[in-house]
Order: structure tokens, then C-alpha cells, then sequence
């Protein structure tokens, strides 16, 4: 049995990881993403693994190529790789997301590209460190991740 709960802050938000493909065998990873308001990630693509969310807290919309979807307290989003998506906290407090990767690898780009949090400060995602855009794209390309 293992505890995971290391943290990384990126592009405003918390990734906490729950499970990693190291404990897994590579079958999957686990994050818990604490969303601020009116926040969320850039349109991308994952070429290596499906995602699936669900929502613990707060409202959220979801977009998987042409099609907009709002999401609130215990659904469960299904996003199958290879097509632009995002999702987005739609409501005006924190929101949280589990987020399931299949097949695991996924949650190392987090830890590469994020700002290691420890779990005991008081640190909050509104003392975000600004990342550049062509760090996060290099990184971003390393996982298979392409960014619109």
C-alpha cells in the first residue's frame, strides 16, 4: 500500500497526486486538481492516454472538439485521447477534480512543469510563479502533449 499526496502548482492550479504509474504498473494515475474560479487549462491534445474526471466540487464546463458539456458535483466526464479539449470552473469558488489518466506517464509532466508544493505550508495557488509559455510547450511535447 502506498500514500502518494505530493503537490505541484501549475498555471494557477493544485495537482495533487493520489496514485502514480509507479505504484500501478503503469496502468494509471490519479490526480486531484484544485481549479480556481474562471479557470482552467489551454485547448490540447493527449496522444498517449485517456482522461477521466470527476467532479467533487464546483461547476464546470467541458469541451471535447465541438461539443460543450456542464459538469457539477458527482458526474464523471469521459475524454478519450487524440482531440482538442479543456475544461474550465464556471462557478465563482475553488473547484475539485479526481482526474483518472490511463495509461499512466501523464502525472510526470505535472511534476516537471509545476512548482513543487509542500503539503504542510500555507502556500495557495494565488502566489502562482509564472511559467513561460515555451517552458510549458517543451515540456508539454515531451508527454505528447499538444497545445492549440
Amino acid at each position: 500500500m502506498s500514500i502518494i499526496n505530493k503537490s505541484f502548482l501549475l498555471l494557477g492550479d493544485i495537482v495533487t497526486m493520489k496514485i502514480t504509474g509507479d505504484e500501478t504498473g503503469g496502468s494509471y494515475c490519479v490526480m486531484q486538481i484544485e481549479v480556481s474560479p474562471n479557470n482552467g487549462p489551454p485547448p490540447h491534445k493527449h496522444s498517449r492516454e485517456d482522461e477521466g474526471f470527476y467532479i467533487v466540487e464546483g461547476k464546470f464546463s467541458f469541451t471535447y472538439g465541438d461539443t460543450e458539456t456542464q459538469a457539477t458535483n458527482g458526474m464523471f466526464i469521459h475524454l478519450p485521447r487524440g482531440e482538442f479539449h479543456t475544461y474550465r470552473n464556471v462557478s465563482n469558488t475553488y473547484g475539485r477534480l479526481i482526474v483518472v489518466a490511463t495509461p499512466a506517464g501523464f502525472e510526470h509532466f505535472f511534476e516537471e512543469a509545476g512548482i513543487f508544493v509542500d503539503n504542510n505550508s500555507s502556500f495557495t495557488p494565488s502566489q502562482d510563479i509564472p511559467t513561460s509559455e515555451s517552458h510549458i510547450l517543451g515540456i508539454a511535447a515531451k508527454y505528447g502533449l499538444q497545445l492549440k
